[in-house]
């Protein structure tokens, strides 16, 4: 008996190396890595330059002295424990109710009682929501938070990083349990176990990965979210991504503290993503499977 080839299909590696062969690979590789590190790179270096070289004409790409000015100066301005607290409970507070809403309702939809039109059409709908430009809703939502009294409140922030990353999060999380077996939940009924201890004591455990990257794809939606920060925040609700912007006067750009602030609000979310990462980047292969 002769086996079957089975028809592969080939991967994006395989045609770029069938095509040009490891040279133009190893090509593409390093630019692809100095166009990712490059930004980084300067961010960091632009924090320890000393003023004077910050403002030269050509760029001063590598420091002749660290310096720590820029560093001195942010952490002797006032408030910016706060700033960093506030951007903290924003994004953490609308990421728990994203992704936990978010999971009971792609369940509900994927598992629910609904034809397959009516998932697809659930599907595009959470998209669109998520595509929309939001500053075409920034007179609306401020006339809306005024009118509840919650301006520079970060109840606010958190209902906005809440109404927009829901929508990601259902649309994620119908992908993953799309791809879940039925026959886990079958054997669960036959045990007695209803829709939402089936929910609670399956499906989220195996959903790990998945429920891991969602929320980190929120939190980092959400601790970056700059449009409705500067408009429902004045003082006490402030987040880093304003602060950052608050560099920019009419004097000029701060060089220095502008980056060395840009420092401190990506480190948390590169500590947060590196803890996770095996549990990230499961997920994220898990839900680009369909099937």
């Amino acid at each position: 008996m002769k086996r079957k080839k089975k028809n592969r299909v080939p991967s994006v590696d395989n045609i770029i190396g069938n095509f040009a062969g490891r040279p133009v690979r190893v090509v593409l590789l390093a630019v692809s890595l100095i166009a990712i590190a490059f930004p980084l790179y300067w961010l960091f270096t632009s924090s320890v330059k000393t003023p004077g070289e910050c403002l030269s004409n050509p760029p001063v790409l590598f420091p002749s002295v660290f310096s720590s000015e820029s560093f001195n100066e942010i952490f002797n301005k006032d408030g910016l424990a706060l700033n960093f607290v506030n951007t903290f409970v924003v994004a953490a507070c609308s990421t728990v109710i994203s992704v936990f809403f978010g999971s009971m309702a792609a369940y509900a939809v994927a598992r629910g009682s609904i034809g397959k039109k009516a998932k697809k059409y659930f599907g595009l709908w959470f998209m669109i929501q998520k595509m929309y430009p939001a500053i075409a809703t920034a007179i609306p939502v401020y006339l809306v938070m005024r009118t509840l009294h919650l301006i520079d409140t970060r109840t606010a922030l958190i209902i906005m990083n809440t109404s927009f990353n829901l929508p990601l999060v259902i649309w994620l999380m119908m992908g993953f349990f799309e791809q879940l077996p039925h026959e886990l939940e079958e054997s669960a009924m036959l045990d007695g176990c209803g829709f939402t201890k089936r929910f609670l004591l399956i499906i989220l455990p195996i959903t790990k990965p998945g429920i891991i990257a969602s929320g980190i794809l929120a939190f980092v939606g959400a601790w970056n979210e700059f449009l409705f920060a500067v408009i429902l925040s004045i003082n006490k609700s402030k987040t880093l991504p304003v602060v950052i912007a608050g560099f920019i006067t009419d004097r000029g750009l701060d060089w220095g503290p502008m980056a060395a602030t840009a420092v401190l609000t990506l480190l948390p979310v590169l500590i947060i993503v590196w803890a996770a990462q095996k549990d990230f980047v499961q997920g994220l292969a898990m839900g680009a499977v369909k099937g």
